[in-house]
């Protein structure tokens, strides 16, 4: 065996463990789907509070709190259901494992944040620092799609970037901008991530652990 094919050799080796070591297994719908239902989310948001309490949220009682806090609760929990079940139904298109070591690894890493990102928004609704919970769900949610980058590539760092972004514009930023910010993250991102995605044929199965 020559150099060159021992060369071709090992860059085919690198190049299978690279790929077995990314999940990919979210199609565009997913992330389009998602969008969507960020988008009814602030939508049903400007719906409730109107201009004026957007405008000043010290204005915001306790039953729109807790409208509002139910209202995320049920778009979170319908975003997290609708990811599962194209993972899911991908992944039996391909004949491989859903829910295999790598996405264990790349989800359950994830809760400790999830679980702090509630105990912050409990907080600050009960301090009366509705403004600032905006900014903190783009910032630690962008946080964690960019540490999901590492277990998918380099798009989530992308997306992760640029919720981090607009979660600080809208900490620092006019109230007024908050829930703009937030349609654009949740909404927008999603809905431009599913997009691309569609255009560039993402989505090929390499997290290829197969179904026992």
């Amino acid at each position: 065996m020559g150099l060159a094919e021992i060369e071709r050799d090992i860059k085919l080796i690198r190049s299978m463990m690279e790929s077995s070591s990314r999940y990919t297994n979210i199609p565009a719908a997913g992330y389009l789907v998602t969008g969507l239902l960020g988008g009814v989310g602030v939508w049903l948001t400007y719906g409730l509070l109107g201009g004026e309490k957007l405008a000043d949220m010290t204005l915001l009682d306790a039953q729109d709190l807790r409208i509002l806090g139910g209202i995320w609760v049920l778009v979170f929990l319908a975003a997290v259901g609708t990811v599962v079940f194209f993972s899911w139904r991908k992944a039996r298109q391909h004949q491989i494992a859903a829910w295999n070591s790598l996405a264990a690894r790349m989800v359950l890493s994830q809760i400790p944040v999830v679980i702090v990102a509630g105990f912050l928004t409990l907080a600050m609704a009960r301090q009366g620092a509705v403004d600032l919970i905006p900014g903190m769900w783009l910032g630690i949610y962008g946080t964690v799609l960019y540490s999901f980058s590492y277990f998918t590539g380099f798009e989530h760092k992308i997306e992760g970037s640029l919720f981090m972004l607009l979660g600080v514009v809208a900490l620092f930023g006019p109230d007024q901008l908050a829930l703009i910010l937030l349609g654009l993250g949740f909404g927008g991102i999603h809905l431009m991530a599913g997009i691309w995605r569609l255009l560039m044929k993402q989505g090929v199965h390499v997290s290829t652990e197969p179904i026992e």
